[in-house]
């Protein structure tokens, strides 16, 4: 109903699948962050993956800026902070220190209104840039070979974790990374 609402502002007709939510839940499994930050959970799809985690990070925090799907996911997931906040705004967040941090993107930086997205990309970027260990974890629904943005720091790099084509659109899962840690995949 919210892609009706506002298509450019939800990414797809159909919540994330189970298969995308479980290969985003792997790779974060897979790298065991201390510290887990999901920007733009909607309905909560890919949070419930996370949530399902074991071991779960130290911290999980859930960033959404729609104040009825706040409600929801506060509700949904209660051992997790749910903070109702913007991602243009993702900087200034007070986080807590941490000796690694993974930013999970569900933002549909592809379809939305371009400045929006960049200001986005900008405070992730920024985010990533002040924490040791830190790596985003972004998916988009376009074709295999584009990244979800061009506009890295120096020494940063994408590495294409997976295409789940079991995702209605089809769905690849990107990983930004320092480049020392960009051990395979396209970069």
């Amino acid at each position: 109903m919210a892609w009706v609402r506002n298509p450019r502002r939800v990414g797809a007709i159909a919540p994330a699948s189970r298969a995308l939510a479980q290969a985003i839940a792997a790779e974060v499994s897979r790298v065991g962050p201390e510290l887990l930050l999901e920007i733009g959970a909607g309905t909560g799809a890919i949070t419930q993956a996370l949530a399902d985690l074991g071991p779960p990070p130290e911290r999980f925090f859930i960033i959404e800026r729609d104040p009825g799907l706040v409600r929801h996911l506060h509700h949904r997931f209660p051992r997790a902070e749910v903070l109702h906040a913007c991602a243009t705004r993702l900087d200034a967040l007070p986080l807590p220190a941490a000796g690694s941090l993974m930013l999970v993107s569900s933002l549909p930086l592809l379809s939305m209104p371009r400045d929006e997205a960049r200001r986005c990309v900008q405070a992730m970027l920024a985010l990533l840039e002040r924490q040791p260990n830190a790596r985003l974890l972004q998916y988009t629904y376009a074709a295999r070979h584009v990244r979800p943005f061009d506009q890295l720091p120096p020494g940063w790099r994408w590495r294409r974790v997976t295409t789940v084509w079991a995702n209605l659109p089809p769905a690849t899962v990107w990983s930004l990374e320092p480049a020392a840690h960009a051990t395979h995949g396209i970069h």
